[in-house]
Formats: C-alpha cells, structure tokens, sequence
C-alpha cells in the first residue's frame, strides 16, 4: 500500500516532465528572446537548456527521495520503512549523480556569463514546480484535516510532501531573486 502511493506520487513526476515539453518550450522561449533583443543568437544555447533541463530532473528526483526518507522515519511499520528508506537511498544516490552531473558538465562546456537566462528560466521553472507540489500537499493536508476520521498514512505522506516541497520551494526562490539582482 505505501509503495504504490509512493510509486504513484514518483510516477505523477515523471509524467509531468516527459508530458510537459520543458525542453522545447524554454529553449524556443530563449531563442525567442535573443532575437528580441537583438544579440547574437548563442551556438550553445541548445547545450545549456538542455543540461539545466536534465539538472532539474536530478534535483526533483533527489527531493523525492527526501520525501521518501522522512516518510520512511514517520512510518509505523518497520518492514515498510526499511524498503522505503532502501528507496529514497538509491533515488538519492541516483538523482545525485544526474544532477551533479549536469551541473559539472554546466561548469565545463558552457560559459557561465552567457548562462544568466537559462539558469534564471530553470530557477524559475523549480520555484513553479515545487511550489504546485508543495502547496498541492498543503492544501490535501488541510482537507485531509476537516474529515471526519484523518487516513493517517496518507496524512503523513502529503505532510512530508508539504515540508520537503515547501523548503524546495522556498530554497528556488531565493536562489532566483539572488539570480535577479
């Protein structure tokens, strides 16, 4: 039962990114805004959007191995918490290795002064997408507290959602005015 709703949540996210076409959508956007604006259109443009892409998925998959850590430790069952704690490690371990990845590859192939636009596209992509999930949880939380019996499993999930969402939220965004200044 906790597996599946986890898997569900897992899977909702990577339905999310597959479905919705970040990748076209951010760099025809810039592209877009490049010739706006006049400057010489950037050869590496298509790198950079596509390494901060696969960044991003990195990271998403990191916090969901957050979610799946702490919902482990808040777990009653201890068969239960073990596997999901075996999970989140290797969502960690894996989510790491793609963003680490990405953002060394970042580093080295591109330059970082004509990244500006694209860093502050995908900043402001996380601060949307973690702010939905976290608020999403927030507000299931909420009904979840105007029932008449609280599913505990479930309340616990979408609280862990809310606070490891929230603070992903809350760290993109600062990131993004720091990016804006």
């Amino acid at each position: 039962m906790v597996m599946s709703l986890f898997g569900g949540v897992f899977v909702m996210m990577l339905l999310a990114y597959s479905l919705v076409p970040l990748f076209p959508f951010v760099y025809v956007l810039l592209r877009w805004r490049q010739a706006r604006e006049g400057t010489t259109p950037d050869p590496r443009l298509g790198l950079k959007v596509a390494l901060h892409y696969f960044a991003t998925i990195g990271l998403h998959v990191m916090l969901a191995a957050a979610v799946a850590g702490i919902y482990s430790l808040v777990l009653d069952e201890p068969s239960t918490s073990e596997e999901l704690l075996r999970v989140a490690a290797g969502l960690l371990v894996g989510g790491g290795i793609i963003y680490g990845v990405h953002r060394a590859l970042l580093g080295r192939l591109t330059d970082a002064v004509g990244s500006g636009n694209v860093a502050r596209a995908f900043a402001g992509l996380n601060v949307v997408l973690c702010g939905l999930i976290g608020m999403g949880a927030l507000i299931a939380s909420t009904v979840m507290l105007a029932e008449e019996s609280i599913p505990e499993d479930a309340f616990k999930l979408a609280g862990v959602l809310m606070v490891v969402y929230l603070a992903g939220w809350a760290v993109q965004g600062r990131a993004l005015i720091r990016m804006s200044t």
